[in-house]
């Protein structure tokens, strides 16, 4: 099993940054940081070319969040960065509010 230390995050947006998206990474995952910062300018430059305004980030996750149903939260600044936080989205949810139902008009008996 591979040990998961960071992702690539890259964003493209319109000139006057109301517009961003992300644009998928060259890798899923990165073991280490580092590697994530070795692909991080090449992978930039090559979405240069198709977009002006591009930004991206390495980001360092714990190796337990690979397994667990989390979102990435990501804005870009005014100042021209882009902030990332990772969301644990919680798995338990309540049984009532899944299981509710309506109740039935009018109940049967069987003998």
């Amino acid at each position: 099993m591979e040990h998961i230390a960071a992702f690539m995050l890259l964003i493209a947006c319109s000139d006057d940054l109301q517009a961003c998206s992300e644009q998928p990474a060259p890798v899923e995952a990165y073991e280490t940081v580092e590697q994530c910062r070795q692909d991080l300018s090449p992978a930039m430059a090559s979405m240069a070319q198709l977009q002006k305004k591009t930004f991206g980030k390495c980001v360092e996750i714990d190796p337990a969040l690979f397994y667990e149903d989390a979102e990435i939260v990501w804005d870009v600044t005014a100042a021209g960065g882009i902030e990332v936080a990772i969301e644990l989205i919680n798995p338990e949810m309540s049984i009532a509010a899944v299981a509710q139902a309506e109740t039935p008009a009018k109940a049967s008996q069987y003998n």
